[in-house]
């Protein structure tokens, strides 16, 4: 019987020990991958522009709940119908959002040079967008 409950109790304390470092990971990679997906993105959106597809700039608008590829020169006078909506967990936090690049027709420069940071559990994760349209993790 006491083997039993030995045998119980280890099992909770490795569940107790292993449990915070499990959700520390899972943060992290859910960092990563959607840092992946936005960078991507921007990206797409910049080909797009400099492809000159239905001769129109494409932009990427960075909120803390989604980004969003669209259309047009601005986020606020975009054509919604081309929107590509994609969504960002809760544990993601975009510093200083909402942002909004925009990429030109066939140069595909950005509106601005900036970083983006994202943060969950501690960690971030930084794109930056040169004023040449240049992107890279750091």
């Amino acid at each position: 019987m006491i083997e039993i409950l030995l045998v119980i109790l280890l099992i909770i304390f490795l569940a107790l020990l292993i449990f915070p470092i499990g959700i520390s990971f899972y943060k992290n990679q859910q960092l990563q991958a959607h840092t992946q997906g936005i960078l991507q993105t921007l990206r797409r959106a910049q080909l797009k522009a400099m492809g000159a597809e239905q001769d129109s700039t494409f932009g990427v608008y960075i909120t803390n709940g989604n980004y969003i590829l669209f259309k047009g020169n601005s986020y606020a006078s975009r054509d919604a119908q081309y929107d590509e909506i994609f969504d960002l967990p809760q544990i993601i936090i975009v510093q200083d959002a909402p942002k909004e690049i925009i990429f030109s027709k066939f140069e595909g420069k950005p509106n601005i040079a900036t970083d983006i940071t994202m943060m969950s559990n501690g960690e971030s994760e930084r794109i930056n967008i040169n004023g040449l349209g240049r992107m890279s993790l750091q």
